[in-house]
């Protein structure tokens, strides 16, 4: 390529190209998907214009520069003024009101911000020494964004702040790069790393699910955050935790019993579809936020917290980094047999409780009641079958998603600061501070949950297959209401048996995979990391299995 009579402009080149814009997320979502169909050109007299038309960019990009002059020409100008530009942008963000009260809270100097004010101001970019000392600010800079980032869970994100923290972070490195390259100007070595970097930003530059990732790394692990902050009360370290697991789920399956008849007292009187999916998403709500009043345990709720918290435990230095493979198989472990006391707890009372409500109502004369019960259609629905499986894992899908929901409502309130802003605004009640601040994800998560579960049949209406859901502990209840109004052979009481146990086990998996799976990704783990685990606990089993349902009495996590 010979190079052009005209002017070739480079200030874009040194301060975009590898920088996101500025724009919404909806918004940069929709301009990725247009330049899809309609990509976006330079224009003519950029430098990225004739990378981007050249077939070795790094080749055509050094025959635009002239090494022996180049200190001299306009292009260490536009180098300086890019350099400038950048500066000016990154001590905006460090003393921006906002940000600069988030440093403060976490107790962060934010001199470094204030000195580097002054230094792009007075910047003698033929001064090495200068340069050096700059880099050094910078630097500094960069750590008390990344201080600011781990914070998260004190302060609070959302998606303006994560792209806002990368961003300037980008404007960081990239200000650092120009300064090397300032240093450099006649080494062709660097000048080859510059066009480089262009080069693998251009592969990606216009990639949505690039885009979609980095605006929410922050947010998800935030959420994962909150939500692990709530799973470590569900994961067995002692003895004396694993039984108490137990008696907890027994009361959760108690419980749970009582609503499974007012459920099935509704689907009685054949309300119609959309009022069955109404009164059925708050029959259901009802019962998890009451089982949890209680401080009974639904077992699987659990995954959906235990996950995070696995994820957090194996990042003890919150450097998004994952420390060992084997410490995620010790803590699945703990997990699992924590799962399994629970389901067991909660399959058994479950059973048990509501014969004991059948048998009750029939001494007490109120067996009238128990001719709603269509005992052929509830075991029915617990004998395995591919059915089963499916709408089970639609119901571990909705347990994973409600989750993640409960977290996303406990970072929005960290972040919008609303139990401080509760205590002084005119309600100031103490009560009410203290259960948004404790309680409001949870009770938004089980809303969430009882909507999900009893509003699902709603998408059979739009797919060309059935939608339902499987939940073991009121799957277990349907049975023992069952087996008290009608007589089934012992076959099929052991079929039904086996299908609400594995019922209990998809419900696990899916949540428990769906949520490790986001907390690994949040934490920096790679989708090749997955193989690896299961490898690891699948070796584990055969070597332990007991290890995975019971915990010794001499043994302390």
């Amino acid at each position: 390529m010979q190079k052009k009579d005209q002017q070739i402009k480079f200030y874009s080149f040194f301060t975009k190209y590898s920088l996101m814009e500025d724009y919404g997320f909806s918004s940069g979502f929709l301009r990725r998907l247009f330049r899809k169909i309609l990509p976006q050109i330079p224009d003519e007299n950029t430098i990225e214009y004739f990378l981007l038309k050249s077939k070795d960019p790094k080749a055509e990009g050094l025959a635009f520069i002239d090494l022996e002059t180049i200190s001299k020409s306009g292009i260490s100008d536009e180098l300086d003024l890019s350099i400038k530009a950048l500066g000016a942008k990154i001590c905006t963000f460090g003393l921006d009101n906002n940000i600069k009260t988030k440093f403060n809270f976490l107790e962060l100097d934010v001199s470094p911000f204030e000195a580097l004010l002054s230094k792009f101001s007075a910047i003698n970019t033929s001064d090495e020494a200068s340069i050096t000392e700059l880099i050094g600010y910078l630097e500094k800079a960069k750590s008390l964004v990344e201080l600011l980032r781990k914070n998260k869970n004190k302060i609070g994100t959302n998606f303006h702040l994560t792209v806002t923290t990368r961003k300037i972070l980008e404007y960081i490195i990239q200000t650092i790069h120009l300064l090397e390259l300032k240093i450099n100007i006649d080494s062709k070595k660097h000048w080859e790393a510059v066009f480089i970097r262009f080069i693998e930003y251009s592969k990606t530059k216009n990639s949505i699910r690039r885009y979609a990732v980095r605006h929410g790394d922050l947010v998800a692990l935030e959420i994962v955050e909150h939500t692990s902050n709530k799973g470590g009360k569900y994961i067995a370290d002692d003895h004396a935790e694993y039984w108490s697991f137990f008696y907890k789920s027994l009361l959760g399956g108690a419980l749970i019993s009582i609503f499974a008849l007012v459920k099935i007292g509704v689907e009685s009187y054949e309300f119609g579809q959309l009022k069955n999916a109404l009164f059925f998403s708050i029959n259901y709500a009802i019962c998890f936020i009451v089982v949890k009043q209680f401080g009974g345990i639904i077992a699987t709720k659990q995954p959906a917290v235990t996950a995070s918290t696995i994820a957090k435990r194996i990042d003890k230095q919150d450097d998004l980094e994952i420390d060992s493979i084997q410490t995620i198989t010790t803590l699945i472990r703990s997990v699992s047999r924590s799962q399994f006391i629970s389901i067991v707890g909660n399959f058994v009372m479950a059973l048990l409780f509501s014969c004991v409500i059948a048998f009750l109502l029939k001494l007490l004369d109120y067996a009238d009641l128990l001719t709603a019960i269509n005992s052929e259609y509830l075991m029915k629905k617990t004998i395995p079958s591919g059915s089963l499986v499916f709408f089970a894992m639609i119901a571990g899908f909705f347990l994973a998603l409600s989750g993640l929901i409960s977290g996303y409502v406990d970072n929005k309130i960290v972040a919008s600061k609303i139990p401080f802003r509760v205590r002084n605004s005119i309600f100031k009640s103490s009560r009410l501070e203290y259960f948004i601040e404790n309680k409001m994800g949870s009770w938004i998560g089980n809303i969430a949950l009882g909507f999900f579960l009893g509003s699902a049949s709603l998408f059979s209406t739009l797919l060309p297959f059935s939608i339902d859901i499987r939940h073991i502990a009121f799957s277990s209840a349907n049975i023992g209401y069952a087996i008290m109004n009608f007589n089934f052979d012992y076959q099929m009481i052991f079929y039904a048996m086996s299908g609400a146990l594995l019922i209990g086990f998809i419900n696990f998996i899916v949540s428990f995979s769906i949520t490790l799976f986001l907390a690994l990704k949040s934490r920096g783990g790679r989708f090749r990391l997955l193989p690896v685990i299961l490898k690891n606990v699948a070796i584990d089993i055969l070597r332990n299995p007991l290890a995975y349902i019971h915990l010794r009495k001499d043994i302390v996590v």
